[in-house]
Parts: C-alpha cells; sequence; structure tokens
C-alpha cells in the first residue's frame, strides 16, 4: 500500500516541482532518495526528502549547509561519532554544517522530511576512518565502492 501511495505522491510533487533528484551513489545502489526543490531564496532552500533506504555509504557524511530537519512522516536511524538514535515523526532538528552522520530508515522503509538549508560554509564530505575526504573524491574512489551499503 505505501508503494502505491508513493508513486501517486512522486507523480503528483514531479508536475507541482519539476522531476524529484535521485541519489543513489552516482548509481552504485539503487536510490535511496528522492529530492524535491521547493523554494530557493538568496542562498536559502527548501526541499521535501523522501527516503526509501539507507544512506548508500556506510561512511559517515557530513554538509556544506547548516540546516533544518521536519520530520513529517516515518522515520530514521541516525548514526553519529556518538551512536546512534531513532527518530519518529513529527520531530524539528537544527544541524551546524559540521554535523557527522549517516541515516537508515525505519522499519516501515519510509520517511518524508522537509529540510531548509542555509548559505554554504564549507564543502560536502565523507569520513572514512575519521578522514575527511571532499565528496567529489570521495564518489570517484575505490573508497565508495568498497564502503556502499547495497550488494
Amino acid at each position: 500500500m505505501a508503494d502505491i501511495r508513493s508513486s501517486r505522491a512522486h507523480k503528483f510533487l514531479n508536475r507541482l516541482f519539476g522531476s524529484a533528484e535521485e541519489i543513489n551513489g552516482a548509481n552504485r545502489c539503487p536510490t535511496y532518495l528522492y529530492r524535491w526543490m521547493l523554494v530557493s531564496l538568496k542562498g536559502r532552500k527548501a526541499y521535501l526528502h523522501h527516503f526509501v533506504g539507507d544512506d548508500w555509504s556506510l561512511d559517515l557524511h557530513c554538509h556544506p549547509k547548516r540546516f533544518i530537519s521536519i520530520g513529517l512522516w516515518g522515520s530514521y536511524v541516525e548514526i553519529t561519532p556518538n551512536g546512534q538514535k531513532s527518530y519518529r515523526a513529527p520531530w524539528i532538528r537544527s544541524f551546524p554544517a559540521e554535523h557527522k552522520h549517516r541515516l537508515m530508515v525505519g522499519p516501515n522503509g519510509n520517511c518524508w522530511t522537509l529540510v531548509v538549508v542555509l548559505r554554504p560554509t564549507r564543502e560536502w564530505g565523507f569520513w572514512p576512518d575519521g578522514v575527511f575526504i571532499p565528496w567529489r573524491a570521495y564518489v570517484k574512489s575505490e573508497t565508495a565502492d568498497r564502503r556502499k551499503s547495497c550488494p
């Protein structure tokens, strides 16, 4: 049932906001995140995220911007250097750009969030073995192939 609703929701959202960006680790794994840009204003953007799987990389990552996550429906588990914690919608959370994490969807495999991002303050990247690698270099690396979360 959730797949049918998601399909209808995706078609509707694609008509409203254009085709969703599909995030999959440069085609290493099946798409785990669909993202629609809702608003872009003076370096700030609002996105609608639909998580349908776990982050494609087993390594933690950070973002280039401070962001605010609003849980709309579903749940996820966030893994950080300090352990892991489950979040179930509704929630409002804020993160600095330096926040290192990895997400895994909750038991129903389906999570919707609204994300507001502010201006960039740093480079986005991954943290294999605690060492920062800029995302473009990481995605092109053998490490990314070895550390993908899908078979």
